[in-house]
């Protein structure tokens, strides 16, 4: 038996909104119970009802406070950790930096965005939010990641950013790194690169991931580092990168015969970024995120209850 709409969304609402039981509502429509049970399935079906899961809201207020009373964060947005499921962390660490992102942005912003799988789920996450446009102008802070999925490359999530919000942006035609110091200094002079090189430390706000040495690693599996190269970085105490400029534990950087060779923006121009905002969770990233810290580049961090309470105990 097939029910129409209106029958439909009579059960509905005796069942979910005035408390009937499917016994009740079987009797004062002289059906049976099983049938009410096949009605309220198909309003579920046909979505005239909607179910909505709604988490317990968690007050990290106070670990926010001390990291950024720790590293003289302007400010921190901690989220609830997600136990066993590293793409769901990144997926509610990307819906946190988005509606970070939506109360931050500015028209006439100039912003910088970097690559990963946290800043996938970052864009991803605005179908849901849903940002009011406002005329910003996006850049990617580095040159694209060879091999590495389409969805991850910093040009299409610069691309994808700016249409969010109705802007405009500009794509970085070079790769994240080149075969010589020669290559990189022939590249940075080519006047469509310069011309997005030149923005990297005037732009107003950057949002960025934060890469790491412990997988799961998109820095790892995506960045398209020879083995060799990756091995050489592990052992000169490489502990994570911004923008594909590595750092150490205390947050110095580690100079390489790879740093010479990248195409994107130095921690010195992000430096000079009026507000740096990253983006990173998972006890597996908690010592890059410290290392990132220290730098001194981040002004605002985005990160998991757990990654938060490991980085403090490390940094104590």
């Amino acid at each position: 038996m097939a029910f129409d709409e209106r029958t439909l969304y009579e059960i509905a609402r005796h069942y979910h909104e005035l408390g009937k039981t499917q016994n009740e509502i079987a009797d004062s429509l002289g059906i049976s119970r099983s049938q009410v049970s096949r009605a309220l399935k198909q309003a579920q079906d046909e979505g005239i009802v909607v179910i909505h899961v709604i988490p317990p809201e968690f007050d990290f207020t106070d670990l926010e406070a001390k990291l950024c009373s720790v590293f003289g964060l302007r400010d921190a947005a901690v989220i609830l950790g997600s136990a066993g499921s590293s793409r769901l962390l990144t997926q509610n660490l990307g819906m946190a930096g988005a509606k970070y992102l939506d109360k931050t942005l500015k028209a006439g912003h100039v912003v910088g965005v970097s690559w990963g799988a946290t800043l996938r789920e970052l864009v991803a996450a605005f179908s849901e939010t849903k940002p009011t446009p406002r005329e910003i102008m996006v850049v990617p802070l580095l040159g694209g990641q060879g091999q590495a999925s389409p969805d991850l490359q910093v040009n299409d999530i610069a691309s994808r950013v700016s249409m969010t919000f109705s802007g405009s942006h500009l794509y970085l035609h070079a790769p994240s790194f080149v075969d010589t110091p020669e290559a990189r200094a022939t590249m940075l002079n080519d006047s469509n690169i310069k011309n997005v090189a030149d923005k990297w430390a005037t732009a107003d706000v950057a949002v960025m991931g934060i890469g790491c040495f412990v997988p799961p690693s998109t820095l790892l599996e995506e960045g398209g580092f020879p083995p060799d190269e990756l091995i050489e970085l592990a052992k000169m105490g490489v502990v994570g990168d911004i923008c594909m400029r590595f750092f150490d534990v205390h947050g110095e950087p580690v100079n390489t015969p790879l740093g010479e060779r990248i195409i994107g923006a130095s921690l010195e121009q992000l430096k000079s970024i009026e507000c740096v905002v990253a983006v990173a969770g998972g006890v597996n990233k908690a010592q890059a995120i410290l290392g990132a810290l220290r730098t001194g580049v981040v002004d605002v961090l985005i990160t998991d209850d757990v990654a938060a309470r490991r980085v403090l105990e490390m940094a104590s």
